[in-house]
């Protein structure tokens, strides 16, 4: 029994569902930005080494993204993302990839606070 089409169906409802609209912009590769959706994985929190009392603990943040909407993310590309449904729109930078499975990637991204000119 071939399951690609029901799991192209639960990856769209899911996209669907839980993502928010995202317009991604590839610098290095110079073309017209894409309109897609994006879901806001649950952030991570590295682990500290015991030993130090002052350590700044910031959540990782973790986007994943449709590999049919956008086929690479690479490192410095550009994402207009609000933060949940219906927010104000941010900037933000993917720092590197989290992991990268059949259908979608996921991408570590950092807030982008540089103004354009």
């Amino acid at each position: 029994m071939d399951f690609g089409a029901l799991r192209t169906l639960v990856r769209d409802l899911n996209f669907a569902a839980h993502g928010v609209p995202i317009t991604v912009s590839r610098p290095a590769l110079d073309e017209t930005p894409i309109a897609t959706s994006g879901i806001w994985v649950m952030p991570q929190t590295e682990g500290i080494p015991g030993g130090t009392e002052l350590q700044r603990r910031d959540p990782i943040r973790v986007m994943a993204i449709s590999r049919d909407a956008v086929s690479s993310v690479p490192r410095g590309t550009l994402i207009l993302a609000p933060e949940r449904a219906g927010g104000l729109e941010r900037r933000w930078r993917v720092d590197g990839t989290d992991r990268v499975e059949a259908d979608h990637v996921r991408v570590v991204v950092v807030p982008d606070f540089e103004l354009e000119a």
